[in-house]
């Protein structure tokens, strides 16, 4: 696999900068204040997964850099319940995001950039994966989900 020049962090940069965007475009408010403002409780819980599973990766010795070769298979702590947590992570920000601009335009680019992920990074990966830790990993697959 040849890693990708635009990574994750990147396409989650630019969902927030579309998200802004369309925010802009008129359109029905979703909550009352102060409402919106409890969309900082899953920025918060997705900043910090994503950072806590990327300590995870440093403390393992293993890349984080996506469709590179690893050198370790990451199976506890964030990564016990989901085999993506930075990915889930990145979603609960856009997530939170998208409850504080209250506005519904928001809302389309999550199913978008859920989609991007898979096709360009997740399908790749989990292959990588299968290929460099065989049954442990397949036994890891079965055990723990994708997300949550």
């Amino acid at each position: 696999m040849t890693p990708r020049r635009i990574n994750p962090p990147h396409y989650f940069g630019l969902a927030m900068l579309l998200m802004g965007a369309l925010s802009t475009a008129t359109g029905p408010a979703l909550l009352a204040d102060p409402w919106p403002w409890l969309g900082l409780i899953p920025i918060g819980v997705g900043v910090a997964l994503a950072a806590a599973a990327s300590r995870q990766f440093a403390r393992a010795g293993t890349n984080i850099v996506p469709l590179t070769k690893s050198t370790a298979l990451v199976t506890t702590g964030a990564f016990a319940r989901s085999r993506n947590p930075m990915y889930l992570g990145m979603n609960l920000a856009l997530s939170g995001l998208a409850v504080i601009l209250n506005e519904p335009w928001p809302w389309l680019v999550l199913p978008a950039f859920l989609a991007l992920l898979y096709l360009r990074f997740i399908r790749h990966e989990e292959a990588l994966m299968e290929a460099t830790f065989g049954d442990e990993y397949r036994a890891y697959r079965a055990k723990v989900r994708r997300f949550i």
